[in-house]
């Protein structure tokens, strides 16, 4: 027979695989250290994309708008100072990175044991 406790506790297990069950599946899947380390490769994959754009779109702006000439343009500082900030922003990112991902890797541990707890307690009560 099915108890109201039960039921109580399927439905909570049920919300769980709704809500959090896959993306905790996928950080469990690796060690904290090589889930931390792919976010922050994909992380910094995408800050490149931006940073690029961004310096795109700076010497469009120096070039059509501001009528820079380029022959005359100091490219080795231009260089110089984007691959400053390219490193300074990309030592910040692999920090924040390291702080958002690692207790997002904790928490989803927690909720995995919970769960995996739940369903033995489901399955130990007929």
């Amino acid at each position: 027979m099915v108890s109201r406790e039960k039921i109580r506790m399927m439905a909570q297990a049920a919300v769980y695989e709704k809500q959090y069950y896959r993306q905790d599946m996928f950080a469990e899947r690796y060690f904290k250290n090589d889930y931390i380390g792919l976010e922050r490769v994909k992380t910094k994959i995408w800050m490149t994309v931006f940073f690029v754009m961004f310096v795109a779109g700076y010497l469009f702006n120096q070039v059509y708008v501001e009528q820079v000439d380029l022959l005359f343009f100091d490219y080795k500082g231009f260089v110089i100072k984007a691959l400053i900030v390219y490193l300074v922003l990309s030592i910040i990112i692999s920090f924040l990175t390291s702080a958002v991902y690692g207790p997002r890797y904790e928490r989803a541990s927690r909720r995995l044991k919970a769960y995996y707890n739940q369903l033995e307690k489901i399955n130990s009560k007929e």
